[in-house]
């Protein structure tokens, strides 16, 4: 959807080498203002709708890879809208309890489509559980869309079963009613839903509050995320309004207190009396759930710059309530974004993009990602307009605070442009489908330490169009300041250039030698009423500097452990295989968290210890098995 002016030096740029003589620039195009075709992706559209049929190619490059990269069954959606944008977070990691979850739009078969459904493993995405977290029920007749989970865990808790799941989005009848939240344990207790239904809103106390979906985050006890009150006239937009959602955990009551704060960013009115720049901007609050940012990309009065859309942040500090805006950004200031307008840009001055996604690190410094593309023109009617090169799509920007400002840093370069810019390439005549983009997201370490990059690119020698997916991942370390390779995690393995709808969750697990980054994908539909699965990519583990590493086998991992039979009537088999050696503790919880059971196992190899769990009531349990390791959980059913 986005109308780019492109210039016809075909080149393959990698991030950090951008010193292309201005001279091979050649303009071939034309296009409208980015802000003005921002929307049309972002909301379903009435009536049927068909995804682009794809079928992946034969490479003769690669073979399969030796990497270990498998991918789990997490759960199945009636349709592909259940994972339609990067920053509905789909997918959400916890680092106390291990618990890995998938919040998704329920099959329409065993469940009515308007259902929502939190899959979560506790093994370290190696099996899932589809069917106790059923945590919305089309409630007083209300049908959720684009659902968003995170995972609330209580102070000092390291007990799946007593960490919340908690989902939101938006509500339908007939037409978008307002938003939904729901909320519910692991172990299947304090089920609660809320909602913000327009009707109730509207001139109000709480403000408008348009599909709620974007950037949800679980911060200290507070789970924030943002709809808007947006307007236009058909063509542009008039107004933008961000409405930040605010859930707030009563521990009385074991659920969330929802409340609305609206905030409007200050641009620049452009000449036909509208707001000048994006009207969807990143949100990312600190772990206490107090501080937090708001990156908006547009123009900004006072800037010393204000001819190109660049970020204006806005800051609060009483966990989401106030705004207030920050000091001028200066894009001059930061050398890489300098030497980028001198070689991208015809007028000599960087054009951000959309934010792709927000971090705070270890120092307690924001991190925001978009494209930076070269401005076109300095022509205040045409500010929109931005330059880019066939045969790339752009190099996305790290734009991060120091103690003494601003810095900004390519992270790479991503090649394929996205689908819907492209459609007789794909599938000549078609006018309707569903499309995608890179899916590019940030992830980090429970510390920050680590800062993880994720996103779907297609290798050029393919398609110059992103249908032919693979997944690259990359990992900043924030204390030395040391971006890590890029590491292509599907190519040559069986899902080689066939991976989609990305999700990279808000925690990389540190297993303390090594990385979890934790990915999903679904599968991709030919007709968008079709059903999509959904799969953990299991086997994406970095090492310190960045590097995958090769082989599960070759790692201390969860899987080592399997339980069986599940359910079962009396003992339960805990499987260990030839890496085990040593003393391990066996703890089974209750699903109030209560200890029922516990001994020490000793082990040298591959066997199997049992337990006898004949005493215990029919119910859910979580068995809890651990060594100076690490440890793993699994939720055990007895009956």
């Amino acid at each position: 959807m986005r109308k780019v002016l492109l210039l016809g030096a075909a080149l393959l740029v990698s991030a950090g080498i951008m010193a292309q003589s201005a001279a091979e620039r050649t303009l071939v195009g034309a296009s409208n203002k980015y802000k003005q075709v921002q929307k049309t992706y972002r909301i379903e559209k009435a009536g049927q709708q068909t995804s682009v049929p794809v079928t992946s190619p034969a490479k003769n490059l690669n073979t399969k890879a030796t990497q270990g990269i498998t991918k789990t069954y997490m759960g199945t959606s009636a349709n592909c809208f259940s994972v339609l944008l990067p920053e509905q977070a789909g997918l959400a990691a916890n680092e106390e309890t291990g618990i890995i979850m998938m919040t998704h739009r329920a099959n329409g078969v065993d469940y009515n489509s308007g259902f929502i459904l939190s899959s979560f493993s506790t093994d370290g995405g190696f099996s899932f559980d589809d069917s106790t977290v059923l945590i919305w029920e089309n409630t007083g007749g209300y049908i959720a869309r684009y659902p968003g989970g995170v995972i609330y865990n209580p102070t000092g808790n390291t007990t799946p079963a007593n960490a919340y799941a908690v989902a939101a989005g938006p509500v339908l009848v007939s037409t978008w009613d307002g938003g939904f939240y729901a909320s519910e344990t692991f172990g299947g207790t304090n089920f609660a839903y809320d909602m913000t239904l327009h009707a109730d809103t509207t001139g109000g106390a709480q403000p408008y509050n348009f599909l709620p979906r974007m950037h949800m985050q679980a911060r200290g006890n507070k789970v924030f995320l943002y709809g808007d009150a947006n307007t236009d006239d058909g063509t542009y937009y008039t107004s933008i309004h961000t409405t930040v959602n605010i859930g707030t955990f009563n521990t009385t009551t074991n659920s969330f207190d929802w409340v609305l704060s609206s905030h409007t960013p200050d641009y620049i009115i452009d000449g036909l009396g509208n707001p000048d720049g994006n009207i969807y901007p990143g949100l990312v609050m600190d772990d206490a759930g107090s501080i937090g940012y708001l990156i908006y990309i547009g123009r900004n009065a006072d800037a010393s710059d204000n001819l190109t859309y660049q970020p204006i942040i806005y800051k609060t500090t009483d966990g989401g309530i106030n705004w207030i805006e920050q000091p001028a950004f200066n894009w001059a200031t930061c050398p890489a974004l300098q030497d980028f307008a001198t070689d991208y840009s015809p007028v000599g001055r960087p054009l951000f993009s959309y934010v792709k996604d927000a971090v705070i690190d270890a120092d307690g410094y924001l991190h925001f990602t978009n494209y930076v593309h070269g401005a076109y023109s300095d022509n205040v009617d045409s500010l929109g307009y931005y330059a880019v090169y066939t045969g790339m799509q752009g190099i996305v920007f790290d734009t991060y605070q120091t103690s003494t400002g601003w810095a900004s840093m390519a992270v790479d370069t991503i090649y394929a442009s996205d689908p819907d810019e492209a459609t007789t390439l794909i599938d000549p005549g078609t006018a309707d489908y569903v499309a995608w983009d890179d899916r590019f997201q940030m992830s980090r370490t429970a510390d920050g330490s680590k800062i993880v990059y994720a996103w779907m690119d297609t290798d050029p020698s393919l398609s110059e169009v992103n249908i032919y997916p693979d997944i690259m991942v990359k990992m900043y370390d924030v204390a030395t300041g040391t971006m890590g390779p890029k590491v292509n995690v599907t190519a040559g393995t069986d899902y080689d250039a066939n991976n989609y709808w990305l999700y990279l969750a808000d925690i990389t697990f540190d297993k303390g030698t090594y990385y979890q980054v934790n990915l999903s994908t679904s599968t991709l539909n030919s007709n968008s009423s079709g059903t999509v699965d959904h799969e953990y990519v299991t086997g994406v583990y970095l090492d310190e500097t960045g590097n995958l590493i090769a082989g599960v086998n070759d790692l201390p991992l969860d899987a080592a452990i399997a339980m069986y039979p599940n359910p079962t009537s009396g003992d339960l088999n805990i499987s260990f295989n030839d890496l085990a050696a040593g003393n391990y503790s066996v703890v089974v919880y209750n699903t109030i968290g209560g200890v029922v059971l516990s001994q020490n196992i000793d082990v040298n190899g591959a066997v199997v210890r049992s337990i006898n769990m004949n005493e215990l009531p029919t119910g859910i349990y979580m068995v809890q098995v651990s060594n100076e390791n690490g440890s793993t959980t699994k939720k055990v059913i007895k009956n």
